[in-house]
């Protein structure tokens, strides 16, 4: 492998000036770069990009930590991501903590060590995670969760209208007596969807049957699992049943086919977060878009603002707008 000492050399150079064209460190004439460059040619030399980051304090690089790779929900968010940091050559490092926390900790100790620029968090959601983010003096910049009182950077969605927009849906096409799957409360979009149906309801002077409210995770495991609580324990079903996510969805349609129980003609159900298996799911799934390739787009853009600012810049929370996704599952076509 050529070194710079090799361009020195073929060049007839000093090794200062093969620095400088390389580095674009300081001035060098038209003649000199010229017989540098073409050196470099010559040699296929490839600059060392751990001995240039030194010099410019600077890796080009940024991690990801992502909760579950295989949620239909990350893959627009992390292309979103991809597309902003190839367009600023930034290589991005994806780390999945598979829904375990503990690898959290892992992860944010290889960030460190690769002196990486920044680092993206999905779904960060408590206080003990956010405190060990802090502990490495690195920039980042939070995606979709944050932990109760957080106010610095982050980019999310407005969680409590996206159950508005569901739950205004299914009253539109005559339901009443609507169920609600939700997540973990512990979990701040969870708390904010919940709250959002329970107080959209509210606002139709509609009833929320306590027997009707099911608390869980956001897992095709917990909607299967609640569906089948709800019947065996409920004597009357709801007409339909608002989740908290797309992927609860799932379950939910998973448990009512196999008890025999239509959707929609017996029981409609809509999603939240409108992920990219939604629209060929066994009942394409009506939802609430949440434009996660704008988030992950949005997210790298603000990370890349902060990387470059040399003062502290001040902290930015950048709230979208979900929007009504139509499909078969709430039998709206019929209805109308």
């Amino acid at each position: 492998m050529a070194t710079m000492k090799d361009i020195s050399k073929r060049a007839k150079v000093s090794l200062s000036t093969v620095s400088a064209v390389i580095n674009q460190s300081a001035y060098v004439s038209p003649e000199l770069t010229k017989r540098v460059m073409q050196a470099i040619e010559e040699l296929n030399y490839r600059p060392n990009a751990v001995a240039r980051s030194l010099k410019k304090k600077s890796t080009n690089t940024i991690g990801f930590i992502v909760t579950d790779i295989l949620n239909p929900f990350y893959p627009p968010m992390i292309k979103g991501i991809e597309d902003v940091a190839f367009d600023h050559n930034i290589n991005v490092i994806l780390c999945n903590i598979s829904n375990d926390r503990n690898r959290i900790q892992a992860y944010l100790e290889l960030m460190v060590e690769k002196q990486v620029d920044g680092i993206l968090l999905a779904n960060i959601a408590t206080a003990k995670d956010l405190n060990e983010i802090e502990k490495t003096g690195l920039k980042y910049v939070l995606i979709n969760r944050k932990p109760p009182g957080y106010d610095k950077n982050f980019v999310g969605i407005n969680n409590p209208l996206s159950s508005e927009l569901a739950v205004n849906h299914l009253v539109s096409l005559g339901y009443k007596r609507i169920a609600y799957f939700g997540g973990n409360l512990e979990i701040n979009t969870a708390r904010e969807r919940k709250d959002g149906f329970i107080a959209c309801m509210a606002q139709h002077g509609l009833e929320v049957d306590p027997m009707l409210l099911y608390d869980g995770e956001y897992s095709m495991e917990s909607g299967y699992r609640n569906v089948k609580k709800m019947l065996e324990q409920v004597k009357e079903l709801p007409e339909a049943i608002c989740a908290v996510s797309d992927i609860v969805a799932f379950g939910v349609i998973k448990g009512l086919r196999e008890a025999g129980i239509r959707v929609p003609e017996d029981i409609a159900v809509i999603g939240n977060d409108n992920s990219s298996f939604s629209e060929n799911f066994l009942v394409p799934l009506s939802s609430v878009d949440h434009s996660t390739y704008e988030m992950g787009k949005l997210s790298m853009e603000l990370l890349l603002q902060m990387i470059q600012e040399k003062e502290q810049m001040v902290a930015r929370q950048i709230i979208l707008t979900p929007s009504l996704v139509i499909r078969e599952s709430c039998g709206a076509q019929k209805r109308k």
